[in-house]
């Protein structure tokens, strides 16, 4: 009877060894494949993402008029002055959310795609100006210029290099943000002078960059970015007249030269 509670004790370690290397041996196999599959990982397909960063957005500023012409307020060196005056900048960093999805093809180690994106950008700079006027000694003038955006969209291509879970890419094409402005302008030189003017528009602007991205499974990927941003000039024009003066009057050109920075890690699911 001893024997053969050996025998079935044996039978069993036995049976249960052989069940126990058959569940590792799949497992095995299971993790290799995984494995495989990301080493060879194809960067192909649609995704879709979020992402999380700072912005560094900087404005320059600048203003001009001109004199010397029948009907002028201004006269000589006003316009110069006033534009060395306004020659100034601004700038903010804030923390950036944003989103993006698009849809790249892999050609061996090359990958071409196409992606949109949306980022927050929550600027708001103002910049004041003024002195004593050199052509008139008991009079002052003040110029103020705000700005503000509160996005950027941009469309962009992207070239890169794959390299088994990572992909290495350069990125460029086109931004968009909504700009608004607002100047004003006064003086004290008799009953005193007054200008403004506003401005909110979207506009059009070039963006490129640069990026990583490493492939956490078959679906997810993660991703590090740096894009730069450039919309050259936005300006609104107003017509600074005196009462003292009704038939004197000068356009006023304010404008705003907005750059932005945007760098930031995202997450990325892919279909």
């Amino acid at each position: 009877m001893l024997k053969n509670k050996m025998k079935l004790k044996s039978q069993f370690i036995s049976n249960y060894s052989l069940a126990a290397f058959g569940i590792f041996g799949a497992l095995n196999l299971m993790s290799s494949a995984q494995a495989q599959t990301l080493q060879d990982y194809d960067w192909s397909g649609p995704y879709i993402g979020a992402s999380l960063g700072a912005a560094h957005n900087r404005a320059s500023f600048d203003a001009s008029t001109s004199d010397g012409f029948v009907g002028s307020y201004f006269t000589p060196p006003d316009p110069e002055q006033i534009a060395g005056e306004a020659d100034k900048s601004a700038s903010r960093s804030r923390l950036s959310a944003g989103l993006f999805g698009g849809y790249g093809q892999q050609f061996d180690r090359l990958y071409l795609g196409l992606e949109a994106g949306l980022n927050s950008l929550s600027f708001d700079e103002s910049s004041s100006s003024g002195g004593i006027y050199e052509s008139n000694t008991t009079a002052s003038f003040t110029n103020e210029v705000s700005v503000k955006s509160d996005w950027q969209a941009s469309l962009r291509a992207r070239v890169g290099w794959t390299e088994k879970r990572w992909l290495a890419y350069l990125t460029g094409g086109l931004a968009a943000s909504r700009i608004r402005m607002d100047a004003t302008f006064s003086d004290n030189l008799a009953t005193g002078a007054f200008g403004s003017a506003s401005d909110n528009d979207t506009k059009l602007g070039w963006i490129i960059g640069l990026g990583g991205e490493y492939a956490l499974s078959e679906s997810w990927t993660i991703r590090a970015e740096y894009l730069y941003a450039d919309y050259g000039k936005a300006d609104t024009t107003a017509v600074v007249t005196n009462s003292n003066y009704p038939t004197l009057a000068n356009d006023l050109k304010s404008s705003v030269d907005l750059k932005t920075q945007i760098l930031s890690v995202g997450v990325a699911y892919r279909f």
